[in-house]
């Protein structure tokens, strides 16, 4: 057996933390004389890199050079620039790894090799490759990937001989989770788990920046020009304002002053502004709405109404918001529970967890889930005249129990297909675009179906380890052989694998289906020629609508583009869809209307309608 301690690390978006359980006790380790290492990077000019707290600081000279929340990028194709270097979010993390490392080792005397980090539980993955490989570079040892959720439930259990189930709610600087846990005495077993990986205190601050941004442009203009124009003094601001953020915590009002904020005329210009909470608790509102979803989602799941919960476990910094206990109290009628400190909570769990790995007596024993379904692409039915019909057919379920293997059963589409292509998707709509594309895996040389049979068996299995991370292996039943290989695309694969699957899928005059078409199922081939599409002007300009949606999401910014880019589209909606394109306009100048009246609320609602509707035509957003 090793017997190197196994450290815990929690990988945040606004902190960090490493910890260990090396007197059977989990124990948050010092670095720079601090529990939390602020995840900020500065790249400076003429020596290494700055990280945590220097880094924070030196960022109100050079925002450019610094680089925070990265963490709510990893996994994705974004990067930035410093000086014509090109910095991707793992980079940033194996800096964060590496300054946590040093300070572990001086704090507890041992060489810091294998650890286990913790991740969101709704993280992709992608984003878990991303994790792990800025581990790896960090010359650490991976042991284990856990969900943060689960890490803190397993922290609220130790020591602990309970019977109870638990809603963790986890709202931190950048990601929010949830998860219904069931704990008997040592052993956390997860339920069921939910979230929004771009939802957090970041989120947050952008609000309140734009308040005080207005407000200042309100009452002087000349500076609210300055200050968007100087990327050091918005800097300034930003961490003015999530100093105030917190002390709105603790009282009702608060003073927002930044002194020096920058020049102007050669003169200094300091910023002086009353804070309410009440008017920040009406900015974050509808995100905490969209934690509650969640929160019914996740009691869905588990099939537990509230009324079985016994306790409600908050974790994350920003769980430390009244309005956040306020919320879940008036919903729930469940009180929050913050035993353990909620931005501390994950790591010590995360140093628990290593210590169960290593061998180490401690209580504890944890059973995860795996928060995604996981299916591939199949034509489901082809008609004598038409476009196949493309969806996603589930092969692992949503909070499948970890480690898990399923396996379901497909066909070739003809007798005589010596070649097929599967694209993984993270997600269970029948609709393929609207899950995400993790990998392609292909099986070549297949021999014909046996005499007399329309096609020949194909099982396709997906093994899920105790990460999180998925091995499938494609298996001609017949032949006896197989083709395997790991899921793990970056955020770049993942980008190119949606845009050739949207390509296919068009090109071949897709429509959605609703997924009720019978069996057989057949894997996407790869030698069958697809139909084209009549180039008509009316397709072109559907394609044109399509391409102007793909960038939106769903904030207020996105669904003010999504009406205005529906009505720029309206002669097509009249041609394609004549009966549809009143309603489709009308929602759309309504939401308009909504917006310019500050009724946020109800523009929202007028944005999911009408991305519902317009996704129910095959526009995809």
């Amino acid at each position: 057996m090793n017997n190197e301690p196994i450290f815990g690390i929690d990988l945040g978006t606004t902190c960090s933390a490493i910890a260990w359980a090396g007197n059977g006790r989990p124990t948050i380790l010092p670095v720079h004389g601090e529990d939390l290492l602020p995840s900020v990077v500065s790249f400076t000019a003429d020596g290494p890199s700055l990280v945590g707290r220097p880094a924070l600081n030196h960022m109100a000279l050079e925002p450019e050079r610094t680089i925070r929340s990265a963490k709510r990028h990893m996994g994705s194709d974004h990067f930035w620039d410093v000086d014509g270097l090109v910095i991707a979010p793992a980079h940033v993390a194996t800096v964060i790894l590496k300054e946590l490392a040093r300070a572990a080792g001086r704090a507890s005397g041992h060489d810091v090799k294998r650890v286990v980090i913790t991740v969101p539980a709704w993280f992709t993955q992608a984003q878990r490759a991303d994790t792990r490989k800025a581990g790896l570079e960090a010359g650490l040892e991976v042991v284990r990937l856990v969900n943060e959720p689960t890490a803190a439930a397993l922290a609220h259990a130790h020591g602990q001989d309970i019977r109870r189930k638990a809603l963790v709610y986890d709202l931190g600087g950048g990601t929010f989770d949830v998860s219904l846990v069931y704990q008997d005495g040592p052993v956390v077993e997860v339920l069921a788990s939910h979230g929004d990986t771009g939802l957090g205190g970041d989120d947050f601050d952008k609000l309140l920046m734009g308040h005080v941004l207005e407000r200042l442009g309100d009452k002087d203009p000349e500076l609210l020009q300055a200050v968007e124009g100087s990327p050091p003094a918005r800097s300034r601001l930003l961490a003015a304002l999530e100093q105030a953020k917190m002390a709105l915590s603790d009282s009702t009002r608060t003073r927002l002053l930044v002194p020096f904020l920058l020049e102007m005329d050669g003169e200094p210009r300091h910023l002086e502004m009353s804070l309410e909470r009440s008017a920040f608790e009406s900015l974050i509102d509808t995100l905490l709405d969209r934690t509650m979803d969640c929160v019914d989602q996740v009691l869905a799941d588990g099939r537990l109404s509230q009324d079985e919960v016994d306790e409600l476990l908050l974790v994350g910094g920003s769980t430390r918001i009244p309005l956040v206990w306020e919320r879940l109290r008036a919903r729930y009628g469940l009180e929050g529970s913050a035993a353990i400190p909620p931005d501390r909570a994950v790591v010590l769990g995360a140093a628990v967890q290593g210590a169960i790995v290593g061998g180490s007596r401690v209580d504890g024993i944890l059973v995860d889930v795996a928060p995604f379904s996981l299916s591939v692409a199949v034509i489901a039915h082809l008609a004598p005249s038409g476009p196949p019909n493309y969806i996603c057919r589930v092969v692992t379920p949503r909070n499948a129990p970890l480690p898990s293997r399923h396996t379901e059963r497909f066909y070739t589409l003809h007798p005589r297909q010596e070649i097929l292509k599967l694209t993984v998707f993270q997600g269970g709509h029948s609709n393929p675009l609207a899950n995400v594309a993790l990998g392609e895996i292909a099986m070549s040389g297949i021999p014909p179906a046996p005499e007399g049979e329309d096609a020949r068996p194909i099982d396709v299995e997906f093994r899920h380890d105790l990460d999180g991370m998925v091995d499938i292996r494609v298996i001609d039943l017949l032949g006896n052989r197989e083709v395997a290989g790991r899921v793990a695309a970056d955020g770049e694969q993942v980008a190119k694998l949606m845009q050739q699957t949207r390509e296919t899928m068009m090109k071949a005059g897709w429509t959605p289906g609703d997924g009720s078409d019978p069996d057989p199922w057949h894997p996407l081939p790869v030698d069958k020629a697809l139909p084209e599409p009549g180039e008509t002007g009316t397709e072109q300009d559907e394609a044109h609508l399509q391409d102007d949606l793909q960038q939106y999401t769903d904030g207020p910014d996105d669904a003010r583009a999504l009406f205005k880019a529906v009505r720029r589209r309206h002669k097509m909606l009249r041609n394609r869809y004549p009966e549809l394109a009143d309603e489709l306009l009308g929602s759309a100048s309504q939401g308009l209307e909504y917006l310019d009246s500050g009724e946020q609320r109800k523009a929202m609602q007028n944005y999911d309608d009408l991305a519902d509707r317009l996704f129910d035509l095959g526009i995809f957003i």
